[in-house]
């Protein structure tokens, strides 16, 4: 345990995370349906940083490039999370608005268009995409978890939360 608090501090400062992230000092395994439902919450992440960076550019809308800028970090835990336990990062290499899975990107592809419509639908998806992050996080926070990526998905989903309120004022 000393291991991972002492590795909890050099993450979080390399990913300039506001939260910790503890992860273990040797090499640990999560089981396959974990490991895959953690490549989603991932790919979740780089799809909500895509979408705001996408309506933020659009829309000129600051709220879309700080929240742009928290997803980022969110991204950054969970690829350091993936890393640790050996799973591959689902869309390493994909650029914005670009992704492996058809269903992450006809998700993306719709979302990017509903919010082009308005400024109020555009802080919608928003809304739409905090709510899946969370019900999504809470889902996964659920089951056995190691503590490390208890730790990480608690605070993800914190930040969820903070995003949920900002897109809902």
């Amino acid at each position: 345990m000393k291991k991972n608090l002492t590795r909890i501090a050099a993450v979080a400062a390399s990913a300039g995370l506001a939260f910790a992230v503890a992860l273990p000092a040797q090499a640990a395994t999560v089981s396959t349906p974990t490991a895959t439902k953690l490549q989603a919450l991932t790919a979740e992440e780089k799809l909500a940083h895509d979408v705001y960076v996408t309506l933020g550019s659009y829309w000129n809308a600051r709220r879309f490039s700080n929240i742009a800028n928290a997803e980022t970090r969110h991204y950054t835990a969970m690829q350091t999370v993936l890393k640790t336990y050996g799973i591959a990062d689902p869309s390493a290499g994909d650029t914005v608005g670009t992704f492996d899975d058809p269903a992450v990107q006809k998700l993306y592809d719709a979302l990017v268009a509903e919010g082009k419509t308005s400024l109020t639908a555009a802080y919608g998806v928003g809304v739409k995409i905090e709510q899946l992050d969370i019900a999504d996080l809470d889902a996964l926070l659920a089951k056995w978890l190691p503590a490390d990526v208890k730790f990480v998905l608690t605070n993800l989903r914190a930040g969820s939360a903070n995003h949920l309120s900002a897109f809902s004022r």
